[in-house]
């Protein structure tokens, strides 16, 4: 089924400054009134958000310019304290594309989105093992600070969308990531990134 055939979903939407990847563990601290009411009403209906990652603009005050692509929200903890701040934490679930969207008077934005078919995962190619040995080391020095405790370094996917997570990439380079149809894509454009980091780092600092 192409992706314009498939059945469209509306939802609100949560505009970053990054991108939320599938699997992707992310903390939100909540204070704007529009999006405490957002996530009531999804928690109270059992509905969801998606994340996008912010094109122009800031996450605050006035909805922001973003790019038609994102990831739905799976709320896996929160808690409220006696600020009326809302602590969440979430996880990534599966990507969509936007086909329109609206800004309420609230500014907060709600769109029509189809989902995208999961990407294809395989085992890591020779040429890009090296980037499964960059999160391994990246992993044995901030375990501790990680919310990962079942790594799949020989997943391609996996490696791909924690690298691009983890790795400071431009947003439109993240997102990249998150648009290929297959690990082996995924891997590919973390790789070019990585490599073009590494090309303009200084000799000391190289590996």
């Amino acid at each position: 089924m192409s992706e314009a055939t498939r059945p469209s979903t509306l939802i609100p939407l949560f505009p970053l400054h990054t991108v939320l990847f599938p699997g992707m563990v992310l903390p939100l601290r909540i204070f704007e009134a529009r999006y405490l009411d957002m996530v009531s009403a999804v928690l109270r209906e059992g509905r969801t958000f998606g994340i996008v990652p912010i094109r122009q603009g800031s996450e605050v005050g006035v909805a922001p310019d973003f790019f038609p692509y994102g990831t739905l929200a799976i709320i896996d903890a929160w808690d409220r304290g006696a600020d009326g701040l809302l602590q969440m934490r979430i996880i990534g679930g599966e990507r969509f594309h936007v086909l329109r969207h609206e800004v309420q008077s609230d500014q907060l934005l709600t769109a029509e989105i189809t989902m995208l078919p999961p990407a294809a995962d395989a085992s890591l190619p020779a040429d890009l093992v090296y980037l499964s040995a960059l999160l391994r080391e990246i992993f044995s020095h901030h375990m501790r600070d990680l919310p990962y405790h079942e790594p799949q370094f020989d997943s391609a996917l996996w490696v791909a969308y924690r690298l691009a997570e983890i790795v400071p990439l431009a947003s439109a380079d993240k997102l990249a990531v998150l648009q290929a149809d297959s690990g082996i894509a995924a891997l590919a454009r973390v790789d070019a990134r990585v490599s073009a980091i590494a090309a303009t780092a200084p000799p000391g600092v190289r590996h």
